[in-house]
């Protein structure tokens, strides 16, 4: 069953990509020439996170928050490698989709502590960034903090183990992705390293495929 969900779904995914990546233009504030091709990308990179979500879930109601997570962020990826920020109203959007349809399987499906399992865990991961940006003088800014809570309300509703692992692939994942920036000499030294796309990647990696 699940099998046979994926292909559609992913189709699914591709479109709803190709929205978001069209609105992001009116976020942007500035137009690259490379745009199409990054917007294509997007697209297709949302399009597999649907199809890797509907490989996982099936069409269990999980599925619906997750896409969503992934719809956003990717969108939200776009832009933060573009001119390295996270527009506000993705996430707040984000979060409140999301919430909603988390709040509505705990009523229709009896998950109320995974519910408020995933309040706490957009609590503390929130915490857990906003102490780094303190610390980090620069170094994370106010909407990685803000996406943070979205992961860490996405990764709660899994399990504290998802939560933990996600964080530690995020970092991961940066740290390879800066090195590999600096070995192909794409990125100079004390440059900052958009964080968004690492995060996103770690939560949607740790939810469809490790977790």
């Amino acid at each position: 069953m699940a099998g046979a969900f994926v292909a559609p779904w992913m189709g699914a995914g591709i479109l709803v990509g190709a929205a978001l990546t069209a609105y992001s233009r009116r976020l942007l504030n500035s137009t690259p020439r490379s745009l199409p091709w990054a917007e294509v990308a997007a697209s297709l990179l949302t399009g597999c996170a649907f199809g890797g979500l509907a490989w996982r879930f099936g069409n269990q109601f999980d599925v619906l928050p997750y896409s969503v997570l992934a719809a956003v962020g990717a969108t939200l990826g776009l832009v933060d490698v573009i001119e390295q920020r996270l527009p506000s109203v993705l996430t707040y959007s984000g979060v409140t989709v999301v919430g909603a349809l988390m709040a509505t399987s705990a009523i229709l499906h009896s998950r109320g502590p995974d519910l408020l399992r995933a309040l706490a865990g957009m609590v503390v991961l929130a915490v857990f960034y906003l102490v780094l940006a303190l610390a980090s003088d620069g170094g994370l800014g106010a909407g990685d903090v803000k996406l943070s809570a979205l992961l860490g309300l996405a990764l709660g509703w899994s399990s504290w183990s998802a939560l933990i692992a996600a964080t530690f692939l995020t970092w991961f994942l940066a740290g390879l992705g800066w090195l590999l920036l600096r070995f192909i000499r794409r990125r100079p030294r004390g440059s900052p390293l958009p964080l968004g796309p690492f995060l996103l990647l770690g939560a949607l990696l740790t939810i469809s495929v490790f977790h």
